[in-house]
C-alpha cells in the first residue's frame, strides 16, 4: 500500500514525463512547419535573390576581381543587407538542432532523474520500467504497436546517450589523418529516428501518462 507521500512523488514524476512529452510535441510541430517552408521553395528564392544582390554589390567594390568572392565583400554586404530569414541554410539548421532537442526531451522519460523529497520520485530504472510498461500497454493495443514504440525508445536512447548528451569516442568514428582528420557529424545521431512516427504518438502518449497518473495516485 502506497503512502500519500509516495503517491505525490509518483504523480510528480509522471507530470514531468507528460511535460517533457508536451514540449517534444511542440518541437516536432515546429519542425513540420519548417519542412513545409523548406519544400515551398521560398527559402531557395531568397537565397537566389540574396546571391544576385551580393554579386551586384561586389562588382561595385574597388578591389573587385571577376570570378572571385572575397570575404571582405561578404562582411561588408551583410552589414548593409542581412540575409533574409529563413534562408535554406537556416531551415537545415532548424531541422538538425530541432530533431536533436526532440530526442533529448523524449529521453527525459527514459533517463535517470533524481528524487525530490515529497514532490517527485526518482526516475530510476525500476520506476521507468514499472510505469512506462503499464502506460505503453494501455496506449497500444497490439504487440506490434508496442514493439514499434520500444524501437523508437531504443534508437533515441542510443542517439542521446552516445552522441547528443555524451560523446562516446566509438560513436563518432573519429579518424586521425594529415592534413585532414574526419569524424561523424553530431547530426548523424538522429538518422535512424522515425520523426514522423514520433510526431504521431506524442499527444496520445501525453494523454496516456496523465490518465495513468490519475488512476494510480488519486
Amino acid at each position: 500500500m502506497q503512502t500519500e507521500q509516495e503517491k505525490l512523488e509518483i504523480r510528480g514524476r509522471l507530470w514531468l514525463w507528460a511535460s517533457a512529452i508536451s514540449e517534444c510535441k511542440t518541437i516536432l510541430n515546429l519542425l513540420r512547419k519548417n519542412e513545409a517552408e523548406l519544400t515551398s521553395g521560398r527559402p531557395a528564392e531568397r537565397d537566389n535573390d540574396n546571391s544576385e544582390a551580393f554579386q551586384a554589390f561586389a562588382k561595385n567594390q574597388p578591389d573587385y576581381t571577376p570570378g572571385m568572392q572575397k570575404l571582405s565583400h561578404h562582411i561588408a554586404f551583410l552589414e548593409i543587407s542581412p540575409s533574409a530569414y529563413p534562408a535554406s541554410s537556416d531551415c537545415f539548421h532548424i531541422r538538425n538542432y530541432g530533431q536533436m532537442l526532440a530526442v533529448v526531451l523524449f529521453c527525459q522519460t527514459l533517463n535517470k532523474g533524481n528524487r525530490h523529497d515529497g514532490t517527485v520520485a526518482g526516475n530510476t530504472k525500476i520506476f521507468i520500467s514499472t510505469h512506462l510498461d503499464e502506460i505503453v500497454r494501455s496506449l497500444f493495443q497490439t504487440e506490434a504497436e508496442r514493439e514499434e514504440f520500444y524501437r523508437l525508445r531504443d534508437v533515441c536512447l542510443v542517439a542521446r546517450d552516445q552522441m547528443i548528451g555524451h560523446a562516446d569516442g566509438a560513436a563518432f568514428q573519429l579518424e586521425h589523418g594529415y592534413p585532414v582528420s574526419r569524424m561523424n557529424s553530431l547530426h548523424t545521431a538522429v538518422t535512424l529516428v522515425d520523426f514522423e512516427y514520433m510526431g504521431r504518438i506524442m499527444e496520445p502518449l501525453r494523454l496516456a501518462i496523465m490518465d495513468y497518473a490519475r488512476r494510480i495516485t488519486y
